[in-house]
């Protein structure tokens, strides 16, 4: 028995096959009666091979909620740093960990969960990743009993960044199997930017709902015992300040607690919709190269490697974004010696990441209009985005006046930049390695932006690192994808499936046209 993609394979072979026929017919002029049998024939056979459902948009936004909760659900703890500090007797190491759970399990099933996505349908690859979200905020919330709390806290962030694979990885594939090809960029930017969407929701949400944050000397304490910035920025007259009261501890275990409520039940309302409805697949592919037959899973990912344009975008898109999401993630510990609040912290976190998701649906839905300039978009976006880091770092080592309207201005500027490049770089990672699937281009390229993260929260664990280091790094993992992005010549290889395809067509429709004029004219 035929499987569907075979069914739609063999169904696109006959339809080419009837264009070639309906081509050769232009040689000798048709009767009216035969002009009018082909453009109806013609129209009857796109029909049946090709279509676009309107349900596309739904599947979309399901999926969308989905990897916008696996998202927030991994930056609970930077935002809330000083307050979970307080409550629970945690370090910044502790905090940098919590986070860093998501790139070390998303390692373990960066590869396996794009296989079952080829195999098996987006449908068996998204409902079991949503699953693990849901237990893992499920874990979250047995008991505020310090010791045992910290356990099944880092129990849920292991379980929840297993599903990093899907929420990061699953939407180029999701955009290539529901839309044609003129929305595949805008579909893509669509499912980037709500994934972005939840660790910004965090950054606001986190310090609203938890606020215990301790006195002024004992913030200061806390700086110092962190070694977080330089010692001129810690107020030096605290060293007697008393310890943090029972109180504030207690309150602070009560408000994380009613906010590991909302986060899961929020968790199994989406499971729950994906439960309903979420199929693998539509009844009809939407375009040409959907119906392509990809190469073995794992013959494809062993063939990246002779892929240099595929390498070197994988490289640049791994040590970008890899470092600068989780260089966001912890912007609470990385202000909190100039004196920036937790709440304050999270607006900066916040207002730095929502421009990108309404400029990166502009650049996505311009990218679909002109995918082949794709290339040059990414690179000015990444140059745009080195400046404002460098930018943010000079003001933070006193070489430019630290003022707000600097801080927000370079924070904001160079967080948007990057995630508007974030849709493109995917898109062309796909195109660059097709026929290899969407799944397996992007899980390594989401992969290699894991191990990046994980590398770069590891430092933490050093004594007396200090939080300078991270705008370096900043600064250096972006500017150095610049030239390697640069260097990439690749061809578009699924677009030029569907150019041809498209090509053809328009072919078919000119000679119906032209047998009209003859006709006409006898």
């Amino acid at each position: 028995m035929k499987t569907k993609k075979q069914h739609y394979h063999l169904e696109l072979a006959c339809y080419e096959n009837n264009i070639t026929d309906s081509l050769e017919i232009t040689q000798d002029v048709v009767t009216e009666q035969n002009t009018t049998k082909a453009t109806a024939e013609y129209e009857k056979d796109k029909q049946d091979v090709i279509h676009v459902y309107t349900r596309r948009w739904y599947i979309l936004t399901v999926f969308s909620l989905f990897a916008f909760t696996q998202s927030c659900f991994w930056n609970t703890w930077g935002p809330i740093s000083t307050s979970s500090e307080v409550a629970f007797g945690w370090t910044d190491s502790t905090v940098a960990w919590l986070t860093n759970w998501g790139p070390i399990s998303y390692v373990i099933t960066g590869l396996t969960f794009p296989w079952i996505l080829q195999v098996k349908g987006l449908r068996w690859a998204t409902v079991p990743s949503m699953l693990l979200v849901a237990i893992g905020s499920c874990f979250r919330v047995i008991t505020s009993e310090t010791t045992a709390a910290t356990i099944l806290i880092h129990i849920g962030q292991f379980l929840n960044g297993l599903a990093g694979p899907m929420a990061m990885g699953g939407i180029a594939t999701l955009s290539a199997i529901w839309f044609p090809p003129k929305e595949r960029f805008t579909a893509t930017a669509i499912g980037v930017n709500l994934c972005s969407l939840g660790a910004s929701i965090a950054f606001i949400s986190g310090p609203a709902l938890v606020s215990v944050e301790p006195y002024q000397n004992q913030t200061a304490l806390l700086a110092e015992n962190n070694t977080i910035g330089t010692p001129k920025l810690v107020n030096q007259t605290s060293r007697k300040s008393s310890n943090i009261t029972e109180d504030r501890i207690i309150e602070g275990k009560k408000q994380i607690m009613s906010y590991m409520y909302y986060e899961c039940g929020w968790c199994c309302l989406i499971l729950l919709l994906t439960l309903i409805y979420f199929p693998s697949r539509p009844p009809r592919p939407p375009s040409a190269s959907a119906t392509t037959d990809r190469e073995n899973y794992w013959k494809g990912i062993w063939s990246l490697r002779k892929k240099t344009d595929y390498i070197l975008l994988a490289v640049s898109y791994g040590i970008s974004t890899g470092v600068i999401n989780c260089w966001a993630s912890l912007l609470n510990v990385n202000l909190r010696p100039f004196h920036i609040s937790e709440t304050e912290a999270g607006w900066i976190g916040f207002y730095a990441s929502v421009p990108g998701y309404f400029f990166s649906l502009i650049i996505g839905r311009f990218a679909d209009l002109f995918a082949r300039r794709s290339k040059q978009c990414i690179l000015i976006l990444l140059a745009l985005s080195s400046a404002c880091f460098i930018l943010f770092t000079l003001m933070l080592i006193d070489s430019l006046a630290f003022t707000r309207a600097l801080l927000y201005t370079s924070t904001i500027g160079g967080v948007t930049c990057l995630n508007c490049a974030v849709p493109l770089l995917y898109e062309l990672g796909c195109e660059l390695a097709f026929p290899t699937s969407e799944g397996a281009a992007n899980g390594v390229l989401t992969l290699l932006n894991n191990i990046g993260g994980i590398i770069f929260l590891a430092v933490f664990s050093f004594p007396d690192v200090g939080s300078m280091w991270m705008n370096w790094v900043a600064i250096g993992s972006v500017t150095v994808s610049i030239p390697l992005i640069a260097l990439v010549k690749g061809r578009f290889q699924r677009l030029e499936v569907d150019e041809t395809i498209h090509k053809v067509t328009e072919q078919q429709v000119d000679v119906v046209e032209e047998n009209k004029t003859i006709q006409n004219k006898q």
